[in-house]
């Protein structure tokens, strides 16, 4: 508690405070648990290294075509986006989303990519992990289950590249998190999992290809950015979101949903009425209605930034399966830099 409260002093004079004027604010109840359709799903702030919260986290489930970001992942540790590859017989025949590839035809594995994100296309999951594989289904696999270990993906096991219902690939929204925060590393999958509508090449007929993302929430929800859906009988509907909104950035799983649209617009908007970390050492500067004490407002904040500040509600009420603020990767990384500053303050430099 310590280091926390010298992270808040350290961050408050950070900002060179003027005194201006105060700002009465009204306390607020703590926000409501989101009333979801999913039986699992997790929320998590990117900007601050911290779940918000959770709902069965750890609970096994099936993924259906999330699986596909791990395929992508493998695909661009293993193979050049302008790398060739021929259509085997056997994935046109994929079960599921495909995206109409005929046997024998060439595509890049740039556009495979593409085929695989935005359309879910199966086949093109199988051509890729084919090309991958060294002609074999099962050492990409091996691949994909070897990844996730190193990722810490301990509750996490693949048994195909599409994401098809199998009885020893599943899941956990914990794991699938994981698995955001490593795709977002990969700018290709993020460009790709952003993408709202593509046209690829013509099949042998001439007959065109143009796909839409199977993400809805790209370009309907304010700030989504990605990343992929997925639904089978076993799955249900299940989502990986990206958001960025105001510079704050927010991932999230749901999973076994029946509406996983609705589900993760509940979770962003849930999750964009908290506070983040900044805004923690930011309300103290506020004056509580009521005690009779007044806090200056810095310069530096905006009007935006106040009312939003007056507005939002507080993170936890204790009913939260949440990370705590001073255990927090980023807190701790500021008590350390403010250990270190602290004589140079003192002595006025």
């Amino acid at each position: 508690m310590f280091a926390t409260s010298l992270i808040s002093i350290a961050l408050v004079a950070s900002l060179v405070p003027v005194p201006t004027a105060s700002v009465p604010v009204t306390r607020l109840d703590a926000p409501e648990i989101p009333h979801l359709t999913a039986d699992q799903w997790i929320v998590y702030d990117a900007t601050s290294d911290v779940v918000l919260a959770s709902w069965h986290a750890d609970d096994r489930a099936p993924m259906a075509s999330l699986t596909k970001v791990m395929t992508a992942i493998i695909v661009l540790e293993n193979a050049e986006l302008g790398a060739v590859v021929t259509v085997p017989a056997f994935a046109t025949g994929a079960r599921g989303s495909n995206a109409g590839l005929v046997a024998g035809e060439r595509w890049s594995v740039g556009n495979l990519l593409i085929a695989m994100l935005v359309r879910s296309g199966n086949d093109a999951a199988l051509t890729l992990a084919y090309l991958v594989g060294g002609s074999s289904i099962s050492r990409f696999v091996t691949m994909m289950n070897s990844q996730a270990r190193n990722l810490g993906m301990s509750n996490t096991h693949f048994a195909n590249p599409n994401g098809l219902d199998a009885d020893d690939q599943y899941s956990t929204p914990r794991d699938l998190l994981t698995l955001i925060i490593a795709s977002q590393t990969y700018p290709d999958i993020q460009r790709i999992g952003r993408t709202r509508l593509v046209t690829l090449p013509v099949d042998p007929n001439g007959k065109s290809r143009t796909f839409t993302n199977t993400n809805q929430l790209l370009g309907a929800y304010p700030g989504v950015t990605g990343l992929k859906t997925g639904d089978t009988p076993r799955a249900d509907k299940v989502l990986l979101a990206t958001a960025e909104r105001s510079g704050r950035v927010v991932y999230s799983v749901v999973m076994h949903s029946d509406d996983h649209f609705a589900d993760t617009r509940e979770l962003l908007e849930w999750s964009y009425s908290t506070y983040s970390i900044r805004d923690h050492w930011l309300r103290p500067l506020y004056s509580e209605e009521g005690g009779g004490a007044t806090v200056a407002v810095l310069r530096d904040i905006s009007q935006s930034e106040e009312r939003r500040l007056r507005a939002m509600a507080p993170l936890d009420d204790g009913r939260w399966n949440t990370s705590r603020l001073e255990d927090l990767p980023k807190a701790e990384a500021i008590g350390r830099w403010i250990r270190e500053a602290i004589p140079n303050i003192a002595s006025g430099e």
